[in-house]
């Protein structure tokens, strides 16, 4: 049987295929980490036990990686909130799978279960589907002179 830092490859397996989602990146996320170092423990030699350093080393990388996971998820929810007052072109999709632009103000973000929703023409939308920020002051300069690339029609000067 073989064996790695005192896991045999079954359990390894077992901790593989127990792991949440069906994604099939390399990247283990904590979960897996975690049940990894559990599994590590409970198929250790009992008459050569581990080291405990090693398995503070492990907890102390653990601890790591979930801290920096906290950081980048404040950091990207911050950044979404950040968008009241912007205007911004979400692409949205629909229950039938057609995807539509929407487009005006951030009226206000709010957090939803974990993650962020912007109002924008009084209707919730996640903030994944932001497409575009616009400056505002541009977009107005744009509603303004619309107009003046539309060609005018030729006024009939023959009598």
């Amino acid at each position: 049987m073989a064996s790695v830092n005192g896991i045999d490859t079954s359990a390894a397996a077992s901790v593989n295929t127990s792991a949440k989602g069906s994604d099939t990146s390399s990247s283990l996320d904590k979960d897996a980490f975690l049940q990894l170092l559990v599994t590590q423990m409970k198929y250790q030699d009992p008459m050569n036990p581990g080291d405990s350093t090693e398995y503070m080393s492990q907890l102390a990388q653990y601890s790591a990686l979930e801290a920096t996971m906290n950081i980048g998820d404040a950091v990207e929810k911050g950044n979404a909130l950040n968008l009241v007052g912007e205007y911004v072109i979400m692409n949205t999709t629909d229950s039938a799978g057609n995807t539509t632009q929407i487009s005006g103000l951030v009226q206000y973000a709010t957090v939803k279960d974990g993650d962020v929703m912007l109002c924008i023409n009084d209707n919730y939308y996640p903030a994944s589907d932001l497409d575009s920020v616009v400056d505002y002051d541009y977009y107005l300069y744009l509603k303004e002179h619309e107009n003046e690339n539309v060609e005018q029609p030729e006024e009939n000067t023959a009598e």
